[in-house]
């Protein structure tokens, strides 16, 4: 599979549906292998997918097209490591690139195996915590680890995809911020061509089933022998057991059981992804404009000066304190907030509680998140099968709980403020 999954027709066809509204499609002679759609008034044509891609690539023609003149393109997020030909001079067609991204990637070939490479990243205390990890996992919760890439039913991937937005719409929920891929144009689009994308074998979506429920879930481009998040998310009720570190494990195990040589975490200033990677790439925007047009030039100047301040506006954080204030006073359709409160936990020996004084709960109720989270908690030091876990509310005290399990009686009691 050679084709770059953001120039192809499935992802043109999905892209200008929802964003385009079925507006005509432009490519060029003189540019291979992209697309693109038209400014509404100017000579100025930009990528099809616009911020949605993860990595474009193209070739210049080598004939003398001249379908360029007058016009000015931009190519967004093109990745060094992609090793697009050193654009040569192209009659008045000129080139300019405008850093945005530093990107982080696992050279997957470069080891021999998953532990040669944790070998070289990681100390043994570290290594065996992340072993540790999944094991705590699997003794607490019948645990799968599925990679879907090639053919999946639409009922089951409607079953996880509307799971993946749940886990969303609770991580950000937790976190107070806004979240992009929760509008529902944007969700929506994602829903269409996921599902088309993973049965074409251009994308995949790996999940973490615990108790057959996934609690993590991971969307990822795939190009030739590459292998590219875009999206990805974890059930905070799981956060003791560092679903986000064993997920890239497990995906890493995947990747070199079938033939990936780059691993590629995207851009973003994340500490997980320095963890985790090898290596460090540039994401460019290529800004081909005529320079004999003053019109092009003058708009080509424009753009370049725009993305810049962009860049310089977001390295200062200033983009962050701007979208946080603007969800907090103008954000529509907000979830309510998910407040993680602190419960301490203990086993009972004696005095022990009678089912039949006590009231049944829903362990797995929203209402009951934050006794979930601290009995989760509890099993990754305790293990023990949380699906064997009853829940039970004393009648006349608040905020204090009992669990009976396989092994134990737990009482959950909030802590004071």
């Amino acid at each position: 599979m050679n084709i770059n999954p953001f120039n192809s027709q499935t992802f043109i066809d999905v892209w200008t549906k929802h964003f385009n509204k079925n507006e005509k499609v432009f490519t060029f002679n003189f540019i291979k292998k992209a697309s693109f759609t038209k400014h509404k008034s100017l000579p100025y044509y930009i990528n099809v997918g616009k911020n949605l891609t993860n990595g474009l690539d193209y070739e210049i023609s080598e004939k003398n097209e001249t379908d360029y003149k007058n016009k000015v393109f931009l190519l967004r997020d093109i990745p060094t490591y992609f090793n697009i030909p050193t654009y040569k001079e192209y009659g008045a067609l000129k080139l300019i690139k405008i850093f945005q991204y530093e990107g982080y990637i696992t050279k997957v070939s470069n080891y021999n195996s998953l532990e040669d490479y944790l070998n070289t990243i990681y100390k043994s205390n570290t290594r065996s915590k992340l072993k540790r990890n999944i094991k705590r996992l699997e003794a607490c919760f019948d645990v799968d680890f599925v990679m879907h890439y090639g053919d999946i039913s639409k009922e089951h991937f409607d079953d996880v995809f509307q799971e993946f937005y749940n886990l969303f719409e609770k991580r950000y929920a937790n976190k107070q911020e806004p979240c992009g891929e929760l509008n529902p144009v944007i969700w929506n689009y994602y829903t269409e061509l996921a599902f088309k994308m993973i049965n074409e074998s251009t994308a995949s979506l790996f999940v973490v089933y615990c108790d057959k429920k996934p609690i993590g879930v991971t969307f990822s481009y795939h190009f030739e022998d590459a292998l590219i998040e875009a999206l990805t998310v974890f059930d905070i009720d799981f956060y003791r057991y560092n679903i986000g570190h064993t997920t890239i494990l497990k995906m890493l195990e995947w990747s070199f059981e079938n033939n990936v040589k780059t691993f590629d975490y995207t851009q973003g200033n994340f500490e997980y992804k320095k963890r985790w990677s090898s290596d460090t790439y540039d994401t460019h925007y290529h800004l081909f404009y005529d320079s004999k047009s003053i019109k092009s030039t003058i708009i080509a100047n424009f753009i370049e000066f725009y993305f810049n301040f962009k860049r310089a506006f977001r390295e200062k954080n200033y983009n962050k304190i701007y979208h946080q204030l603007k969800y907090k006073m103008f954000g529509s359709n907000k979830p309510d907030a998910v407040v993680i409160e602190s419960y301490h936990v203990k086993k009972i020996e004696e005095n022990l509680p009678v089912k039949s004084n006590l009231k049944a709960l829903d362990l797995e109720s929203n209402q009951f998140i934050s006794v979930r989270r601290a009995i989760y908690d509890f099993l990754y030091m305790n293990p023990q099968k949380a699906n064997t876990i009853q829940l039970y509310g004393t009648q006349d005290v608040d905020n204090c709980f009992f669990a009976f399990g396989e092994k134990d009686i737990l009482k959950i009691v909030k802590n004071e403020s």
